[in-house]
């Protein structure tokens, strides 16, 4: 059995300090639900939006879930119209868009467009373990590496 890297070791340690948050967006879909339901299966605190404008209010803390799930319709916009919402957030935000069943094309409509993943029910455990710790990882990552950058800021010239 091989030793975990220092990046698991990270991810791990996160998890084990807290748990991770996710915002699942979506109006009384029973695809969102039931993903709602997987996810805290997995230990994640999850918080919800019905719609954009909830989203929105959601994301613009200093500090926004890592992780968003989002239905592909809302009552006021679209996946691509919360996409476009998290990249404005004050952190990195990994969207991961649901759809209700497969559909290669839009599959690649959503990664090209900026999300991090495409999903649709069934909701297995081990697979949605996957992408979520894929998405954990990058978001983690992204989220380190502004730091460095602010807290230079904050020192001022050298």
């Amino acid at each position: 059995m091989r030793e975990p890297t220092l990046k698991e070791h990270t991810v791990r340690g996160a998890l084990m300090k807290e748990r991770i948050t996710a915002l699942v967006v979506h109006q009384n879909s029973e695809t969102l639900l039931s993903l709602k339901c997987a996810l805290e299966r997995q230990g994640m605190c999850i918080i919800q939006a019905e719609s954009r404008a909830q989203a929105i209010r959601m994301l613009g803390g200093q500090s926004p879930a890592p992780l968003l799930f989002t239905d592909t319709e809302l009552p006021d916009g679209t996946w691509a119209d919360i996409l476009a919402e998290a990249e404005r957030a004050a952190q990195p935000v990994n969207v991961i868009v649901v759809a209700r069943v497969v559909d290669t094309r839009f599959y690649v409509e959503t990664i090209e467009t900026g999300a991090f993943d495409f999903l649709a029910p069934p909701f297995v455990a081990t697979d949605l373990a996957y992408v979520v710790r894929g998405a954990l990882e990058n978001v983690l990552a992204r989220r380190g590496a502004r730091l460095p950058i602010a807290n230079s800021a904050e020192k001022g010239p050298s």
